[in-house]
């Protein structure tokens, strides 16, 4: 009798094909919400400056255009730290840029509230900040596109942004509301350097992405994350081959975001990016003091402005389902953005009336689409040049925003109203709702998805 000592043939487990098909669990809601309490105070950092013109102007004696330097400073360093985010992250892992990205700006956000006393002191210490700032967006966003399934990958992604960002960027403006009559302006950089504990639990409890961690062959850790996703066939993963697409490209690689295949979408991604932040911020950062000048009270010109973000979460949710739903992303942008643009214009030409539901729809489509733009952007590269795409793409995208309040303070100086800039807002989005036809579809992209959708 003659042994069979062939070796059993391993099962053979495609990463990509699991995570897109993986259900819904526990494990993906627990990293979904530690990603979004880091995007929570990454809002609320990047917005409580649009409240505190209100205090600092009459002390600080600022003009419109050094108003507008205040909101901008911020923003300038977000789209430094956005664009090499993305290098480091794909060089040396999400975690290792996410990190200390929460521990500094926690850090300058308290040297803020003790240390800033004039316009300089400010612009200084809130660039270092948005340094710090921008290395988070842009890894929370590739991390949470890479574990989320395909047949959902707008509404969960949209929806964990919506509550940590998007619900950071709103509660600045009720915080404001009530904490800067009793405490100051100050109170508010307090509260963001809360984050400190935030980053004390993340030290311990963040892992690893699993698409970084199978790029660099650590399988026995794939392995273990495998089985919190799917704990129903973790039998299977124990014992499997684990299949990786092969590397297309050099990882953290800039020069491969001009390769042939991809360097159209990228330019368009830039120049929307840059665009729809141009509007978004322009609007948001001067929204409060343009309704403070028509008449609003304190508390209601806040309360406006935190609802234009609040509304950018149903937007954004709502765009996410419609994407998901017809699988056409580009045309549910671009109709999103036409439908912004028109509310802005209603904004310049109707300033006596009831402006409730023009803002609702302001931040629905103008603040909101951009969380699919993110998405977009994320499923339209490799794993290996993901997160330097997505962060070069909020870096560019940044200098928009920061275009956005000072070329808005600018525009009100020379004109003497706010007329001129919201034009020149709504015509930023209809520019972009037409550049979004030139990006190709993620799926007709050859290796373009290692691990998105």
């Amino acid at each position: 009798m003659t042994l069979d000592t062939t070796p059993a043939q391993r099962n053979r487990v495609d990463l990509r094909e699991t995570l897109q098909a993986a259900p819904l669990g526990a494990y993906h809601f627990r990293l979904a919400i530690l990603l979004a309490l880091i995007l929570w105070y990454d809002g609320f950092d990047l917005y409580n400056a649009s409240y505190i013109v209100h205090d600092v102007t009459p002390a600080w004696h600022l003009s419109p255009s050094q108003i507008g330097l205040l909101l901008s400073c911020g923003l300038g360093g977000f789209a430094i730290g956005s664009a090499v985010s993305g290098l480091f992250g794909d060089r040396f892992g999400r975690r290792r840029v996410i990190l200390p990205g929460v521990w500094v700006s926690s850090a300058m956000s308290l040297a803020i509230a003790l240390f800033a006393h004039d316009l300089s002191s400010f612009v200084v210490l809130r660039f270092i900040m948005g340094l710090a700032l921008g290395l988070l967006m842009p890894m929370c966003v590739t991390y949470i596109n890479e574990i989320a399934p395909k047949r959902s990958n707008n509404v969960f992604t949209n929806g964990f942004f919506s509550l940590g960002w998007i619900g950071g960027a709103t509660c600045s403006g009720f915080i404001a509301a009530w904490l800067m009559p009793r405490f100051g302006w100050q109170s508010m950089y307090f509260t963001g350097a809360l984050a400190m504990a935030l980053a004390v639990v993340l030290q311990f409890v963040l892992p690893e992405s699993i698409a970084f961690l199978a790029s660099r062959n650590r399988m026995d850790e794939v392995r273990t994350q495998l089985t919190r996703f799917w704990p129903a066939r973790a039998a299977d993963f124990r014992t499997a081959e684990v299949v990786v697409p092969a590397p297309t490209v050099k990882a953290g690689s800039f020069r491969a975001l001009f390769a042939v295949r991809f360097r159209r979408q990228t330019l368009c991604f830039w120049a929307m990016g840059a665009l729809s932040l141009f509007s978004s911020y322009g609007l948001s950062g001067w929204l409060p003091t343009i309704l403070l000048k028509r008449g609003e009270n304190l508390s209601h010109s806040f309360a406006y402005g935190s609802l234009l973000v609040f509304a950018s979460a149903f937007g954004s949710l709502l765009s996410g389902f419609v994407a998901d739903r017809t699988g056409n992303r580009r045309l549910t942008m671009s109709i999103a953005w036409l439908l912004g643009a028109s509310a802005i214009g209603m904004l310049a030409l109707l300033e006596n009336v009831q402006v409730f539901w023009i803002i609702v729809i302001a931040g629905m489509f103008v603040i909101g689409t951009q969380t699919v733009l993110n998405n977009l952007v994320a499923v339209s590269y490799p794993t290996e040049i993901r997160s330097t795409g997505v962060g070069v793409f909020f870096g560019i995208a940044r200098f928009g925003a920061m275009c956005g309040p000072a070329i808005s303070g600018v525009l009100q100086q020379a004109t003497g109203g706010p007329g001129a800039m919201f034009s020149v807002l709504a015509a930023s989005l209809v520019t972009a709702a037409v550049l979004v036809f030139l990006v190709e579809r993620p799926e007709r992209l050859p290796d373009a998805t290692a691990f998105g959708h």
